[in-house]
């Protein structure tokens, strides 16, 4: 008997409305999305400066860790808060696999001086760019863009901005002549007990140079790793900061650190950047559009402990404790015996006032008698001074080392684990020189904090 017309139309109803019931219950499956594991807007870098009352374009890069490789469309528009009159917009583009940047067009008129705030959400992260306004006059809005400028190039585009922030009168203590005299003019000490830094102090620029100097010195270090690179220098800052707030004073703190530039910038001349305070020193020397040398490059940190601030966590130079511990502790009873001195080190041997002061002999166990394995210990931890570099900098300096590294020598007393007062260690190569020195709390008491320096046997002060 066959079904009725009608019937088979309210069949393949009631079938399609099944359907269609089936699939709105089930989960919806979307393309893999963009994700990061780390956003870093403390390290975000700004392309302008931004004056209060004045109109403003520019780009910001952020730095991200842990991209999947996953392309992403632009964003909305994100409306500055605190600070208004700003919006930041994500460009569209493609995750690296690993580290790099996101990029944000920023446009329009800051209504005052502060900081204008740009909350937002990207890869399962949250983060809130933060661009320093200045005050009227405080500085020029600079709308040079150095982002297409590489290498050193983009270092002098970047300090030429950075100077025109400056006032006439500022650009006379930044701005100094290239001499040995004036190189040298660097120490660990606090404020208080040195007073014979060059340059110009962090704390008397305004929001507008601040941003403009932080620029440049993220150009010449590596981005994206934490508590390595220019993480590391924010790192050393808060620490600094920290000792401020806890029993240090006005004697401590980033304003306390000081920027100079020995020689005019330039792709083609003798000049150095030369940044540093209490625990961190940094010293550039370029020449005939070279990069002639990183060294005299000073880091310490106190507390060793870690210190919150800006919703993130550092310890500086804790990196360099583990790879020196490790390397020791890898070492067989044969081989830690002829690394061990017999001498007790209360602090670093080549500190600031000690320059070309190398031992004429070599102690220690020569790096060449060791297996790959441990060969391979000794340039990690080399790495951790390095590659704090940009990368292209880095490498050349890298490459050096790695040819060094069997005439290199290992050298160490104390207890090997770089955590208790008065160990220490040291890689002593034809050109690597770096000690690290557990040592007493000046400010944190009964708590011992590390001293660390870098320096080449030829090339400290780019070899001048």
């Amino acid at each position: 008997m066959r079904t009725p017309l009608s019937a088979l139309v309210s069949i393949l109803l009631i079938s399609l409305l099944t359907i269609l019931a089936c699939q709105k219950n089930e989960p919806t499956v979307t393309p893999s999305s963009a994700t990061v594991s780390t956003l870093s807007c403390a390290s975000a870098a700004y392309s302008a400066t931004a004056a209060s009352g004045t109109a403003y374009t520019a780009t910001a890069t952020v730095p991200y860790t842990s991209g999947n490789g996953v392309a992403y469309a632009a964003g909305s528009a994100i409306a500055s808060t605190g600070i208004t009159g700003l919006n930041a917009t994500l460009q569209a583009g493609t995750l690296a696999s690993g580290t790099g940047n996101l990029t944000f067009a920023i446009s329009g008129t800051p209504s005052g001086a502060g900081t204008a705030t740009f909350p937002f959400t990207f890869g399962g992260q949250s983060c809130s760019l933060a661009l320093p306004v200045g005050a009227p006059g405080s500085g020029t809005a600079v709308t040079t863009n150095c982002s297409s400028a590489t290498g050193l190039a983009q270092v002098v585009c970047l300090a030429e901005a950075f100077k025109a922030t400056l006032t006439a009168t500022q650009l006379a203590t930044v701005q100094l002549t290239y001499t040995k005299t004036n190189a040298v003019r660097w120490s660990n000490l606090p404020e208080g007990l040195y007073r014979n830094r060059v340059g110009i102090s962090w704390g008397s620029l305004s929001a507008t140079q601040l941003t403009a100097a932080r620029a440049l010195i993220a150009a010449v270090l590596a981005q994206s790793v934490n508590n390595e690179g220019f993480d590391e220098m924010e790192g050393n800052l808060v620490a600094d900061d920290y000792l401020a707030t806890n029993g240090g004073g006005s004697e401590y703190g980033r304003g306390n650190y000081y920027m100079a530039f020995l020689g005019t910038p330039s792709t083609t001349g003798l000049w150095e950047l030369q940044f540093g305070g209490h625990h961190y020193t940094l010293a550039n020397t370029y020449n005939g559009g070279k990069t002639t040398g990183v060294t005299p490059s000073f880091r310490a940190v106190e507390p060793m402990a870690a210190v919150t601030a800006n919703n993130r966590t550092y310890q500086p130079v804790e990196q360099e404790r583990q790879a020196f511990a490790t390397l020791l502790a890898a070492l067989s009873t044969s081989e830690q015996a002829t690394a061990k001195l017999t001498t007790t080190f209360t602090d670093i041997l080549l500190g600031p006032g000690k320059d070309a002061q190398f031992p004429a002999t070599k102690s220690g166990l020569k790096v060449g008698n060791l297996d790959a394995t441990k060969k391979a210990l000794v340039l990690n931890t080399i790495k951790l001074y390095v590659n704090d570099l940009d990368s292209e900098t880095a490498a050349a300096v890298l490459a050096k080392y790695t040819a060094d590294l069997d005439n290199t020598y290992l050298a160490y007393s104390g207890t090997g684990t770089m955590s208790t007062q008065n160990d220490y260690v040291r890689l002593d190569g034809p050109g690597v020189w770096i000690e690290y020195s557990s040592q007493g709390g000046i400010i944190i008491r009964n708590t011992p904090h590390p001293h660390s320096v870098w320096r080449d046997h030829t090339s400290d002060y780019g070899g001048n």
